[in-house]
C-alpha cells in the first residue's frame, strides 16, 4: 500500500489558533493531525486497526494570520505485513502564488492493522471543473439534542469553504477580491452525525454582472452520500483577469471523494416568496445579540450566528404551537428542515441587538413552510429573511407525522397570504 499527497483536512485558521509571535500553536497542530489521522481511518475503512503508535511531532516557527487557509498532505507507505506508517504534513495555503505554500508542522505514527492486502473503500476520483474547499469533522459542539449536526454548522462550514475557496482564488491575484453572501438555498438530503468526515465541493454554475453563482455539495465520505445541497448568490467585481483565475481554477484538475459528481441545479422554490419587511401579526421567536465568537472573517455577525438564531427561533415557535419539549420527549418525535431560502440583506455588527420576527406562510397536511426576519433592533432595518420547509417526524419509525389538530389551530393564527 502506498499513497502521496491525499489532502485530509482543509480549513481556517481561527484567531486562537495562533500564540503572540504568531505562530500555529502546536496543540493546535496536534489537533488538526488528530483529525487528519480520523479522515485517514475513514479512508481506510476496510482495514481493521488495533493500534497506532505516534513517532514524531515537529513544528515550524511560521508566522501565519487568521482566516488564511490550512490543508494536510498525508502520505501512507506500507513497513510491515501489518504496519502502515502515515505521515502527516499541515501547510499554509500561500496568499501569494508566486511562492510555494509554506509547511507548519509534520506528524508521522504508525497504523498496526490487518486486511492491509484489501483495497480502499472510499474511492479517490479526479475530476475538473470542481474545487475541493474543506474538509473536517463533525463536533459536539456541532451536534444538537438529536445527535444530528444542527442546521448553523451546516451554514457555517459552509461559509468556511466559501472563504477556503476565495484564499485560493485571491493566491491567484494581484488585488485581493472582496465578496458578499446575496443569498443561500440549503436543500438537505442526509443526517451526520458525532465525528462524521466531511468534504465540501463547489462548481461555479455562472459568472455574470458581478456575481457568481456556486453549487456546491457537503459530501459525507463515512456514510458515502450527500448530505445538503448548496446554491449560494455572491457579489464580487469581476473583471477579465478574475473570471480567467475562477476558470483557470476549475479547469485544473481537483482530487475528490465524492461520489456524485455532476452538479445539477436545486429543484424551483414553490408559491411566490413573501415580502422583505416583516408582519403586524408576526411572532417574537427570538431575541438575541452580536459578540465576539459570533464575528466571520470581517468581524461581521456570521452566517452562522444568523443561523443559530433561526434555529432557536424554530423551536420557540414549535413550543407555541405545542409541540414543546415534553411533548416531543413523551411521543418520540422530532423535527426536521429540510429546505432553507436565505436573504441577505445588511450586515450585523459587533453588539447589534436582533429580534425574530416569525410568521407561517403554508401549513400543509404533514409539511409547514414559514418564514423568519431578522431585525436590527436599533433601527428596524431587516438584517435578513430565510423561508424554510419542516416536519414533525416519529423519531422511531423514521416518518414524518401528519401535523396535529392543535399545532395547526395555533400556527394558523400566525398564517399569511402568500
Amino acid at each position: 500500500m502506498y499513497f502521496q499527497n491525499l489532502e485530509t483536512y482543509r480549513g481556517l485558521i481561527r484567531p486562537a489558533d495562533k500564540d503572540e509571535l504568531r505562530i500555529l500553536r502546536k496543540s493546535c497542530c496536534n489537533k488538526i493531525f488528530e483529525d487528519s489521522t480520523h479522515f485517514t481511518k475513514v479512508v481506510l475503512s476496510n482495514l481493521k486497526i488495533d493500534a497506532e503508535k505516534y513517532c514524531e511531532t515537529k513544528v515550524y516557527p511560521v508566522s501565519v494570520s487568521q482566516y488564511m487557509t490550512v490543508y494536510v498532505s498525508t502520505n501512507l507507505s506500507l513497513k510491515a505485513k501489518d504496519k502502515i506508517k502515515v505521515t502527516h504534513k499541515l501547510f499554509l495555503l500561500n496568499p501569494s502564488h508566486s511562492k510555494d505554500d509554506k509547511i507548519l508542522s509534520t506528524q508521522t505514527l504508525i497504523l498496526i492493522c490487518k486486511n492491509i492486502d484489501k483495497p480502499l473503500k472510499i474511492d479517490i476520483k479526479s475530476q475538473s471543473g470542481i474545487y475541493s474547499a474543506f474538509k473536517d469533522l463533525v463536533r459536539i459542539k456541532d451536534c444538537d439534542q438529536m445527535s444530528h449536526m444542527n442546521v448553523q454548522y451546516y451554514f457555517g462550514k459552509h461559509a468556511e469553504a466559501i472563504k477556503c475557496l476565495f484564499n485560493k482564488i485571491n493566491s491567484y491575484s494581484i488585488e485581493k477580491i472582496k465578496y458578499k453572501i446575496l443569498n443561500e438555498r440549503c436543500i438537505f438530503s442526509r443526517e451526520v452525525h458525532l465525528n462524521s468526515v466531511l468534504e465540501i465541493v463547489f462548481k461555479v454554475k455562472s459568472i455574470e454582472d458581478n456575481k457568481i453563482l456556486l453549487l456546491s455539495k457537503v459530501y459525507s465520505l463515512d456514510h458515502e452520500n450527500v448530505s445538503a445541497y448548496f446554491e449560494t448568490s455572491i457579489s464580487l467585481d469581476v473583471n477579465k483577469q478574475i473570471k480567467k483565475i475562477i476558470s483557470d481554477l476549475f479547469s485544473s484538475t481537483c482530487y475528490t471523494f465524492l461520489n456524485e459528481l455532476e452538479f445539477f441545479n436545486l429543484r424551483p422554490l414553490t408559491d411566490n416568496r413573501p415580502p422583505q419587511n416583516y408582519f403586524r401579526n408576526a411572532f417574537v421567536s427570538c431575541k438575541s445579540a452580536v459578540n465576539t465568537w459570533d464575528l466571520d472573517h470581517e468581524a461581521m455577525g456570521s452566517s452562522q450566528f444568523k443561523i443559530g438564531c433561526i434555529s432557536d427561533a424554530a423551536t420557540h415557535l414549535f413550543t407555541y404551537c405545542g409541540a414543546d419539549f415534553n411533548w416531543r420527549n413523551e411521543y418520540d418525535i422530532g423535527s426536521a428542515a429540510l429546505d432553507y431560502s436565505a436573504r441577505y440583506f445588511k450586515d450585523a455588527s459587533l453588539g447589534m441587538a436582533v429580534t425574530m420576527y416569525t410568521n407561517f406562510t403554508k401549513i400543509g397536511n404533514k409539511s409547514l413552510k414559514f418564514i423568519h426576519h431578522m431585525v436590527d433592533d436599533s433601527t428596524g432595518d431587516v438584517i435578513m429573511d430565510i423561508e424554510i420547509v419542516a416536519v414533525l417526524f416519529d423519531l422511531k419509525k423514521r416518518k414524518s407525522i401528519v401535523v396535529p389538530e392543535y399545532f395547526r389551530v395555533k400556527a394558523s393564527k400566525l398564517l399569511i397570504d402568500n
